[in-house]
């Protein structure tokens, strides 16, 4: 990056891309496919000739006077396994791209979860600046009303009705601040470490930053399509249906008779060394129709899988549609609120001067100013709603790799 992390409006990705390569569960998942690549090439292996070697003595002797011991060294090459070594390597390749997409499934999870922490970082920030200047709002009124008390231009009465205000405003700048200390507490609990103190102040900088034009331009059925092409559980189903089929052709192979041939030395104290040579065929039935019902139970698991695909696949679009219609709505709701904190302001100002003059309750002031505070807490929540709606669309239509290294899309 060419400037300092601290002045950046890109910290949310910059720890992301941190966390994507260093949380527990993508290392664990970075052995899993350490573990199916030694499977595959196991499976590879199954294709060459097996090697054995042996040695054996007998308890009785050949002519009564030497024991009869002998070795061996064998070598069986299969030719012909009825699909039983392909369907191996089938499965374990399919297993492989599992493990795979199961880290991009690990990954993408916690792109998710980071974006909504970070949003809710985001919006308890904003609210503290919302309650912060009420409270200072809120402070002035009370000095003023206490002074204008003390030369008996007001009731006590006021002065118990704006103490009451500026606790209650007290009590919300408290609980928008544990709502921040907590969001930032699992967002490093994620990290894995404590976030510098200057991470949010992007924050600041997003407060009057509309949605990208082209998110909103863009129809929903795009969206979605370039979420369910890129998402790694719907490649993930499709893997696993891979599996399930390798095990139908495992299970099928085992109805079909093996061809081998087999070389073989053989030496003894009495026989000395024969070199021998073998075509031969194996057959394992399983017992009894086990084998048809092993079929059966495969194919069973196949529609199983069929279903859960379409499922996770529609859950997906739920996400996406709901993401979509959310970027809209809070993005026109925006437009209304800032007009109304526009209103509120210049109203509270307008308040405040009918009141020296006696023109409007003190009363009047105080609800004047928490509508004012109100607004400024729904931009708080519109802003947030919004923010995390176009990220998380952009995450899973652009892949969790695309998404940290696209610069165009803050």
């Amino acid at each position: 990056m060419s400037e300092p992390i601290a002045n950046s409006s890109f910290n949310y990705r910059h720890y992301l891309g941190i966390v994507i390569q260093q949380h527990p569960s993508v290392q664990a998942a970075l052995k899993q496919i350490e573990s199916a690549q030694q499977e595959v090439q196991g499976a590879k292996w199954q294709f060459g000739p097996t090697p054995s070697i042996g040695s054996e003595r007998s308890s009785r002797s050949v002519n009564g006077l030497s024991d009869s011991r002998s070795s061996f060294a064998r070598m069986q090459q299969p030719l012909w396994t009825g699909g039983r070594l392909t369907a191996q390597l089938d499965r374990a390749q399919a297993q492989e791209s599992i493990a795979s997409l199961t880290m991009e499934e690990q990954r993408l999870t916690l792109g998710t979860r980071w974006l909504q922490l970070w949003a809710d970082a985001q919006a308890a920030e904003l609210k503290v600046q919302a309650y912060t200047e009420s409270e200072n709002q809120h402070r002035k009124y009370v000095l003023q009303v206490q002074n204008r008390a003390a030369v008996g231009l007001a009731p006590r009465s006021d002065i118990q009705l704006s103490l009451t205000r500026l606790a209650a405003m007290q009590a919300e700048l408290e609980q928008a601040g544990t709502q921040k200390r907590m969001a930032i507490s699992r967002l490093e609990q994620m990290l894995g470490g404590p976030l510098p103190s200057h991470a949010l102040q992007w924050t600041a900088a997003l407060q009057a930053r509309p949605a990208q034009s082209t998110a909103l331009q863009r129809a929903a059925h795009e969206w979605l399509s370039e979420a369910q092409d890129k998402h790694p559980s719907l490649k993930k189903a499709s893997a696993v249906a891979l599996v399930v089929k390798a095990d139908i052709e495992l299970a099928k192979s085992r109805a079909s008779p093996e061809l081998y041939v087999r070389g073989e030395v053989l030496h003894g104290d009495v026989t000395k060394t024969r070199r021998q040579f073998y075509v031969g065929v194996s057959s394992s039935f399983g017992a009894g129709l086990s084998t048809l019902s092993t079929i059966a139970a495969a194919q069973a698991k196949l529609d199983a899988q069929e279903h859960e695909a379409e499922t996770r696949r529609r859950e997906i679009a739920e996400q996406v549609l709901a993401d979509v219609e959310n970027l809209d709505s809070q993005t026109k709701r925006l437009h209304y609120l800032e007009q109304a904190y526009s209103s509120a302001d210049e109203f509270l100002k307008a308040s405040e001067v009918q009141f020296a003059f006696g023109r409007r309750s003190w009363q009047e002031l105080m609800n004047t100013a928490r509508e004012k505070a109100q607004t400024l807490i729904q931009l708080a929540d519109a802003k947030s709603v919004q923010w995390l709606s176009q990220q998380r669309l952009l995450l899973l239509s652009m892949g969790i790799d695309a998404y940290l290294s696209n610069n165009a899309n803050p």
